[in-house]
């Protein structure tokens, strides 16, 4: 009975297909796909009753149907995916500006829950929970040994209910004990925001997120009141996200109505045209810009990096970016999971597509290719030239945003990856600021008087080589010396972490980027770009 509606369903859809175009050609073309469409429906249901009779084990269809799904989709493109009940209501969480919990980074370190960072104005904070605490019981319950998954399963709740924890606190004999009320505790996409120098504004911006538009507002005037003349808005690292919030962000730069992004579906129809003034015109900046990109900037991030090079806004600094050109639109399954499936591709006001080539490549290798140094984004010498709409300078399409400026290997990376994964893994660096902290020799004002005075010595190397030994690493004197400069920058990014906060952290970090320094010095050709700029 189900299969004689399926037929009259696909009947009377070819039935209108037809007069709708009114082709012979277009009908037959349908016909064809739906025939292959049919037959493999069959297929798949052949294979699925075969196994339901007569597989050896009971099945488990929905881990067997998800399966399915996902290999389908792994057919079309690496961005179209399916998304598990589970994965969908975290990555809601993501990418929608807030969660409802108590406010902590945490790690399982030692089998125990132990506090890496506490945001300020959360639950967690207002009660007292400090960066090292250990959380023992949850109401009541040893907590001990649990895995990372689980902890937010006990830590996140409605706003308004109340949460139990036991700490155990260094130099505290007992147990602290705080009841702790969850609430709305906001997400941030902006991680930093400081006066570089007295003329300089800097920018993190990690992701694009519901709340990025207005959060870029807020830093823009922020800096502005403590003087900024110029900006580099770092979007290194940055994924992607929203693409409404990127056209929000471009449009604090460029003036006007200017297009920033436009979409075709498959028959290379142009559906949609987003401008700098499509969400409400924002207070336009006329200020020198610079934008930071590297391999892991992404979908959004190459749309307002991209947007500004096109438009001669800006100098973009940096690696050759992801190139992900493809557009997902999410569809809603019934048992909460979702459908994030490509529907379009998106193209710059260049007219370049940047999305790079996936075809006959597995996942694994799509993904890896953006860190090869010979990848073949990165070589603007075999991809179509485009030119930039104000000036015509040459910019490339088929494979990221290629930067005005190029920086390769400037900062600082581990020397010794086999030693940097160790100790990263067993949270040596949070172990040794730790200590530091407690010890007394942490004893400035702010995080900006700690890293003028913090002086890394043989004692402290000597701490981390103690740790890391504690927890069954073993390296020689040679290796660690090799990375000591690795090794210093991680053991102070996280002592001002536990000591002054996660903001603060985020900020040292900018300030004492290489790349951001090298970037600051090309301000005198965003000037140049600027200076004539139709404001």
């Amino acid at each position: 009975m189900a299969r004689r509606v399926f037929s009259r369903k696909i009947t009377l859809v070819t039935l209108l297909i037809m007069l709708g175009t009114g082709t012979w050609i277009s009908t037959v073309l349908f016909a064809d796909t739906v025939d292959t469409l049919k037959r493999q429906l069959h297929k798949l249901q052949m294979v699925i009753s075969y196994t339901n009779s007569f597989y050896v084990e009971d099945v488990d269809w929905d881990k067997a149907m998800s399966g399915a799904i996902k290999g389908m989709l792994e057919e079309l493109d690496p961005h179209s995916v399916y998304i598990d009940k589970k994965a969908a209501k975290a990555n809601e969480e993501d990418f929608g500006g807030k969660y409802e919990g108590i406010g902590i980074q945490f790690d399982v370190i030692d089998r125990l829950i132990t506090v890496v960072g506490v945001i300020v104005g959360s639950p967690a904070q207002k009660v007292g929970l400090e960066s090292g605490d250990k959380i023992v019981r949850i109401d009541g319950e040893s907590s001990v040994g649990i895995s990372r998954d689980d902890v937010p399963k006990k830590l996140k709740g409605p706003a308004g209910t109340i949460v139990h924890v036991s700490v155990r606190r260094e130099n505290f004999d007992e147990l602290l004990e705080f009841d702790i009320e969850r609430a709305a505790i906001p997400l941030n996409s902006v991680y930093a925001t400081f006066m570089w120098d007295d003329e300089t504004g800097y920018i993190k911006l990690t992701r694009f997120m519901a709340t990025t538009g207005r959060e870029i507002e807020e830093s823009l005037n922020t800096l502005e009141k403590k003087g900024m003349k110029r900006l580099i808005l770092d979007l290194r690292g940055n994924p992607g996200g929203y693409l409404n919030e990127a056209v929000k962000v471009a449009g604090k730069f460029l003036p006007g109505h200017q297009k920033v992004v436009f979409t075709k579906n498959r028959s290379g129809k142009v559906i949609s045209e987003l401008y700098s003034d499509t969400f409400s015109k924002e207070k336009t900046r006329k200020m020198p810009l610079i934008v930071m990109i590297d391999k892991n900037s992404a979908s959004a991030s190459e749309i307002v990096s991209g947007a500004i090079q096109d438009y001669d806004r800006g100098i973009i600094v940096g690696e050759n970016s992801f190139g992900k050109g493809l557009v997902q639109k999410e569809f809603d399954l019934r048992d909460g999971s979702k459908l994030r499936l490509t529907t379009a591709k998106y193209y710059i006001p260049s007219g370049r597509l940047i999305q790079k080539e996936y075809k006959g490549k597995n996942k694994m290798e799509y993904y890896m290719e953006a860190a090869a140094s010979d990848s073949a984004t990165a070589d603007s010498t075999h991809r179509p030239v485009f030119n930039t709409v104000r000036k015509g300078r040459d910019v490339y399409g088929g494979g990221g945003i290629h930067p005005d400026i190029e920086l390769k290997d400037s900062n600082v990376y581990t020397k010794e990856p086999k030693l940097a994964a160790k100790l990263n893994s067993k949270r040596i660096f949070f172990e040794v600021g730790r200590i530091l902290i407690n010890d007394g020799q942490v004893d400035y004002a702010d995080q900006l008087e700690f890293i003028r005075n913090f002086k890394f010595n043989d004692r402290i190397l000597e701490i981390v080589k103690k740790e890391a030994e504690s927890k069954e690493i073993e390296f020689d004197d040679d290796t660690y010396k090799n990375d000591l400069e690795f090794i210093k920058l991680r053991v102070i990014f996280e002592t001002v972490r536990s000591k002054y906060g996660i903001d603060e952290m985020w900020e040292v970090i900018g300030r004492m980027d290489k790349d951001t320094e090298h970037a600051a010095t090309h301000f005198d050709q965003a000037e140049k770009l600027v200076s004539d700029y139709p404001f």
